[in-house]
């Protein structure tokens, strides 16, 4: 919404709101009926300020609309009379209205989105594998044939060099373009009974290298008693390793990624938090998003790939800024899994 727009429609609301107050202090009080009409009037800017702007549209409309409307209650009030009783009785509801009302329209524009958000990313997928499949090929050909060629060569040939410099970069696009196919493609999950303690130390020893060589410090916080998942356990390890290799790279230089697990009613939870560089506010809506990274290398893909096997789990994925430096990354999987996902899920 363009902020010309959003000004023009505080503008009628205030406009209707100061109009039905007019109406209020400029009539006759003995009319009676007149006021009975007119306090239904406020219901307009009310609906009006809760669709476009949801709940703080909503609850601002009610508060100017009560504390405009104080003055004249108090001037009129004549005791706790029948007519007093019902007026207090439609401040209330007055109130109510504004709450729920705003509630529907934000719950509403969440799903609209969310919809919005799954019809792109599907059109994206298809996009992407179409052009994964086109590129395949012509890759895997071209690293071959290099590979040939630079095995001919003398080790000390300057050319030997070059080749092999094409070959690596080959084998850096093919790695892209496998993660642009498997992200366009439904994913599949193979589910057993896993132990998420188990799988995350088995990560925290695969990157304790890559840790140490970045003067990066790994701790873990593993609940004992955490109880078993039903998941896919290579793609669970797979979101695991994507989340604490992102800590270690975004804390490079000396820091601190922390690693916990803990049970939370009928949900496990995995939390990486680091003390690192953090996530600019400008790009926190983009983390999830394909082919959206700050990195110098890589193909944006590995927080979106991350997204959809948790969600085929029925599970969720989230981050949040530290109070202090970097983020938390916190992912929650259902104990019993996601029926609906077990045989495949098309996200």
């Amino acid at each position: 919404m363009t902020w010309n727009r959003s000004y023009g429609r505080v503008g009628i609301v205030a406009v209707m709101v100061i109009g039905v107050l007019f109406l209020h202090y400029f009539t006759f009080r003995d009319i009676r009926y007149y006021h009975a009409v007119f306090r239904m009037l406020f219901y307009v800017p009310l609906i009006l300020g809760a669709f476009w702007f949801g709940i703080k549209g909503g609850l601002a409309v009610c508060i100017g609309v009560v504390a405009l409307y104080a003055p004249y209650l108090f001037l009129t009030w004549n005791g706790l009379t029948v007519d007093g009783f019902d007026r207090l009785l439609e401040g209330v509801l007055f109130v109510a209205i504004s709450v729920i009302l705003g509630l529907l329209v934000e719950k509403e524009r969440k799903g609209t989105q969310a919809l919005l958000d799954a019809r792109s990313l599907v059109a994206v997928g298809k996009a992407v594998t179409e052009i994964a499949h086109d590129m395949k090929t012509p890759l895997m050909a071209i690293g071959g044939f290099v590979t040939q060629v630079a095995r001919g060569l003398p080790e000390k040939d300057a050319n030997r060099k070059k080749l092999e410099i094409v070959v690596n970069e080959t084998s850096r696009l093919e790695r892209m373009v496998k993660s642009m196919l498997e992200f366009g493609r439904p994913v599949e999950l193979e589910m057993t009974k896993i132990d998420l303690n188990k799988g995350a130390q088995e990560i925290l020893d695969l990157v304790a290298g890559n840790a140490e060589k970045n003067d990066v410090t790994l701790h873990a916080d593993l609940e004992p008693e955490l109880p078993l998942v039903m998941a896919d356990n290579h793609k669970v390890k797979r979101v695991f390793l994507n989340l604490v290799t992102n800590a270690v790279q975004a804390t490079e230089g000396g820091g601190d990624v922390w690693v916990t697990t803990r049970p939370q009613k009928g949900k496990v939870v995995f939390q990486v938090k680091d003390n690192g560089c953090g996530i600019q506010e400008e790009h926190e809506e983009s983390v999830f998003h394909p082919f959206f990274t700050t990195k110098k290398s890589g193909a944006g893909l590995g927080l979106g790939i991350a997204k959809k096997i948790v969600e085929a789990h029925g599970g969720e994925i989230s981050f949040r800024p530290n109070k202090d430096r970097g983020v938390t990354f916190t992912v929650k999987l259902p104990t019993n899994g996601n029926d609906s996902h077990r045989q495949g899920a098309k996200l």
